[in-house]
């Protein structure tokens, strides 16, 4: 099955929907992250959310969603950039068995009632100097969906339903918004002023296993057909964390030989995690002479 997302647009009705399906990114995104099933499914659902959400971007840059914890999950975080590269982690307060598997959204990131949603855009042409953009709201909702529902209707004043959906390795989501105008396509019928309601009603019919197990043009199909909305685009989201294996390498040779060969020397290699997708990149003896070596020689890495 493919990760796809679905812009959809209805001009008389003046409304926007968006449908995504991941499962080979979401898979990526936490393979290497030692998170319990029930945190792997809010981090999914908050990656549904995130990737709708930065499709509608008209800058190029980076959109991130943040939820700040006060119970078990410390940070459950959610970047995507340009193009639709994504990447997402989540950091426990607590270890990851001490978590229940039944432990709901407020207990989780809200028990408190300090928990924080935060959402950052951050453009790639910002002037130096110049703070990313950044709207922090209290956690007042009992699911992800709720949370960024509230975010964007009373932050953004744009009024926005999501449906959410997460499993052990997919996730999905449809996202209903309602614009203020026909958004610059022409209609010569005139603006239904319950357009958002009837939307509405159709996408609340969704449920979780289609979103998990059916391709987003399905999902979309099946849900509003009948109002035959025009089909914007058809987008790939892609999982793609910032570390390497060549950006580990430079950091290694910057701390210079000897102290390369001492930290060999006490643990006979070298690993390194990633702090935000979890993988380990691993350099025994060999691999770190081969990063001091001159021209010519065998770079013997092995990703």
């Amino acid at each position: 099955m493919s990760d796809k997302l679905v812009k959809l647009h209805f001009p008389e009705k003046s409304c926007r929907a968006q449908v995504l399906h991941l499962d080979q990114a979401f898979s990526r995104m936490i393979e290497h992250q030692d998170l319990p099933a029930v945190v792997k499914r809010l981090l999914g659902e908050l990656t549904a959310a995130a990737v709708m959400l930065a499709a509608g971007l008209k800058f190029k840059g980076a959109l991130v969603v943040q939820l700040q914890g006060d119970g078990p999950v410390k940070l459950a975080l959610v970047e995507v950039r340009t193009g639709l590269l994504v990447r997402a982690t989540a950091q426990l307060r607590v270890p990851a068995q001490a978590v229940s598997d039944t432990a709901d959204f407020k207990s989780l990131v809200n028990a408190s009632g300090n928990g924080r949603c935060a959402v950052i855009l951050d453009m790639d042409a910002r002037p130096a100097g110049e703070q990313p953009y950044q709207g922090v709201v209290p956690l007042t909702g009992e699911t992800v969906a709720q949370t960024l529902e509230s975010f964007m209707t009373q932050s953004e004043q744009l009024p926005t339903r999501l449906w959410l959906a997460a499993g052990d390795n997919a996730v999905g989501g449809v996202m209903l918004q309602h614009v203020a105008s026909t958004g610059g396509i022409q209609s010569d019928k005139p603006v239904d002023p319950e357009g958002f309601e009837h939307l509405t009603a159709f996408a609340s019919t969704v449920k979780a296993e289609e979103l998990l197990t059916l391709e987003a043009d399905e999902v979309a199909r099946r849900l509003f057909w009948e109002d035959n909305p025009t089909v914007l685009e058809t987008l790939s989201p892609v999982f793609a964390c910032k570390c390497s294996r060549e950006g580990i390498e430079k950091i290694l040779r910057d701390l210079g030989r000897e102290e390369v060969e001492d930290m060999i020397a006490q643990e006979a290699k070298i690993d390194v995690r990633c702090e935000f997708c979890g993988r380990h990149y691993v350099f025994d003896a060999i691999d770190a002479a081969a990063l001091f070596a001159g021209p010519g020689a065998v770079d013997r890495t092995v990703n």
